[in-house]
């Protein structure tokens, strides 16, 4: 009788190890992918010229390679949803999991003296290397003409346990091509969900400017606010106020403006997302108008 007891368990004790073992595989697969990730930004920081970009290369391979050890094994938990801002938008979701990947476009397009102005367009791809840990790389342009090389990192420092309240840090350089300027931006961002419709967003900190190029004021506060709600589980409504051009890449006095963009995101089944603003950059010397438009696609 135990014979038979003990044959009939001996399946499902051996069924039982195959999740565990699809999940080791998939881990050891991963780790093998970010070595050689680690790698490539290792060799490409040693062989930089630019001092500031050779030291944020560097700062990632630290970073990545202390995660790959310590990070790996801790449990998804729920995320706060939190929809992100337009004009100056996140690096992935805050609480982005690992694996999320995001290809995306920016555009936008002046309502006043478009001559003058352009239209300036970036596309970026971002990824999440680990659970609240991505990056991005984005391509600025005005009209047809590469104007910079920008780069982030964000970790997500965590959440409440109410599930209400998210925060993380940003970090983001970007070296301009045309002029020796190389900008480092340092962002707390904070978030909130006070129900199913309303949230809230920001990102605060510093933006440092070097070079033989940069302006006399070589650091600007950073301010971007924004509040969103949720219409229904496609529409997203909003108003973002930032204090800065996150599109403008050519030298500037770094002095204060702002913008104010009610906009509006649908998200398709598809993985597709659209958002769209329309609003007024406010400056010492007049008030210009901007339509902008970002495409996403999510996998």
């Amino acid at each position: 009788m135990s014979l038979v007891a003990g044959i009939s368990r001996s399946p499902k004790r051996f069924k039982s190890k195959i999740p565990y073992f699809r999940k080791r595989l998939f881990r050891t697969n991963f780790n093998v992918v970010q070595i050689f990730f680690i790698s490539q930004i290792f060799k490409l920081s040693t062989k930089s010229s630019n001092c500031f970009f050779s030291g944020l290369a560097k700062t990632w391979v630290l970073i990545l390679f202390c995660h790959s050890l310590f990070g790996q094994d801790k449990a998804i938990e729920e995320i706060v949803s939190i929809p992100e801002p337009l004009m100056f938008d996140l690096v992935r979701g805050l609480g982005a999991r690992q694996g999320e990947l995001e290809i995306n476009a920016l555009a936008e397009f002046p309502l006043n003296d478009g001559s003058d102005r352009g239209v300036d367009w970036a596309p970026e791809i971002e990824y999440a290397i680990f659970d609240n840990f991505a990056v991005e790389l984005e391509f600025p342009f005005n009209n047809f003409e590469l104007e910079a090389f920008k780069t982030a990192i964000q970790w997500t420092i965590g959440s409440s346990k109410n599930k209400k309240f998210i925060h993380g840090l940003q970090v983001l350089g970007e070296m301009y091509i045309h002029e020796d300027v190389t900008e480092l931006n340092l962002l707390y961002v904070p978030a909130y969900r006070f129900n199913e419709v309303w949230s809230a967003i920001g990102l605060f900190g510093v933006m440092f400017e070097f070079g033989s190029d940069a302006a006399d004021k070589s650091q600007t506060v950073i301010i971007n606010a924004s509040v969103f709600a949720d219409i229904n589980k496609h529409t997203v409504v909003g108003v973002e106020v930032n204090n800065t051009n996150a599109m403008f890449q050519r030298i500037d006095d770094n002095e204060m403006e702002w913008l104010v963009l009610p906009q509006a995101h649908y998200e398709f089944d598809s993985g597709f997302s659209l958002q769209f603003g329309v609003g007024p950059r406010i400056a010492e010397n007049g008030t210009d108008g901007s339509a902008v438009i970002r495409v996403i696609k999510t996998f």
